[in-house]
């Protein structure tokens, strides 16, 4: 039973350990696929970002554009937009671009370029040479924000093939510590299986002797006694009590009482069918239960028990055969009480229930 255990134990703690495994690993692709998916919509936002910046600057530089334009055209009023509302254009742009997240680098330029467009003259602003560096400055921001956001995403693209490959061996891994949980669960569960059934034993078996126990006894006999009626065959009961064991105890001591208790069960045991059950009562009283046999039958095979006991040594009988209406209780109690004529009259004789009792048999003195 111990090695039933200790394999249950080791098993039970494998499956605990794959299991804890298993667990980290699922919880790590997890966090790889969370990260990934977290990476994407920061990229995407980077890009609408970059996509913005680059929008506001194409119109910050038409709008100075329209604004050289109507500088050059000021004598031509139909052409020409008044330079407040082109400056005014041109700082609402200017405003947005400063709601977009930037680097501390990249916020830094834009608010040179934004105090230089705010501070210069509208005959600043027309100038080619003014021009150029407006365009160049505007230009190399979107270019600044754009190859950080192509870095980042290059960045990303990495990290998702990396996750990727590690989400693979990971569901790699989760599959076969699956196999190994199932294999490991597969010998826990035959472990636990053998240890049950040795405590069963255990729990149903009189530990002197090895037959069954009390406890066995009052749950098999209701079903055999349902099997008999299911069947329509007859059920027997028997009683068997030791003649004068105290006086052999006393005088031979207690573990020869022992010895000759466990020699007597077992060689009944060889002797009886394998559909018959054998059971110790309590103490010296033993039980038999023997279905499709009736009462005729129970007593001829008690009698070929008699000489087959230890230190020739005699027993009592009581036989009852089960009436189909009584319970089991009341069963036990009718051969118990044919035991207890047995022993009235005279000891080492079989008394059938509601029959006259044998004539005794000589008794064999230890």
């Amino acid at each position: 039973m111990s090695e039933h255990l200790t394999a249950w134990q080791r098993g039970f703690g494998r499956q605990l350990w794959l299991g804890a495994v298993a667990f980290v690993l699922l919880i790590g692709g997890f966090l790889l696929a969370l990260r990934s998916v977290q990476l994407d919509r920061e990229m995407h936002e980077r890009y609408q970002h970059a996509l913005a910046l680059a929008q506001l600057s194409f119109e910050i530089q038409h709008l100075v554009a329209d604004l050289r334009a109507g500088h050059a055209n000021a004598h031509d009023p139909e052409h020409v937009l008044p330079p407040t509302d082109l400056r005014r254009a041109i700082d609402s742009r200017l405003a947005a671009m400063a709601e977009l997240p930037l680097t501390p680098h990249e916020r830094s330029r834009m608010n040179e370029l934004q105090h230089g467009l705010r501070a210069e003259s509208v005959d600043a602003l027309a100038s080619d040479e003014r021009y150029v560096e407006l365009d160049r400055a505007l230009h190399a921001l979107v270019v600044a924000v754009r190859e950080r956001t192509e870095d980042a995403a290059r960045e990303a693209a990495r990290f998702n093939d990396a996750a990727q490959v590690a989400l693979a061996a990971i569901a790699v891994l989760i599959v076969a510590l699956g196999a190994a949980f199932a294999a490991s669960a597969s010998r826990t569960l035959a472990a636990s299986r053998k240890l049950m059934g040795q405590l069963d034993q255990l729990a149903h078996e009189d530990a002197l002797t090895g037959v069954m126990n009390r406890r066995g006894l009052d749950e098999r006999l209701p079903v055999e006694m349902a099997r008999a009626q299911r069947l329509a065959y007859p059920l027997t009961v028997a009683m068997l009590d030791f003649d004068h064991f105290k006086r052999f105890n006393d005088r031979r001591g207690h573990g020869a009482g022992d010895a000759l208790l466990r020699g007597a069960a077992q060689a009944w045991l060889r002797q009886l069918r394998p559909t018959d059950l054998l059971a110790r009562y309590g103490g010296e009283e033993f039980t038999l239960v023997l279905p499709a046999c009736g009462a005729d039958d129970a007593v001829a095979l008690i009698e070929r028990l008699r000489p087959l006991m230890p230190e020739h040594q005699t027993f009592s009988a009581g036989v009852a055969t089960w009436n189909r209406s009584d319970p089991p209780e009341e069963l036990l109690r009718a051969a118990d009480i044919a035991l207890l004529q047995a022993k009235r009259g005279g000891r080492n004789r079989t008394v059938v229930a509601g029959c006259e009792p044998q004539m005794p048999l000589p008794l064999r003195v230890a």
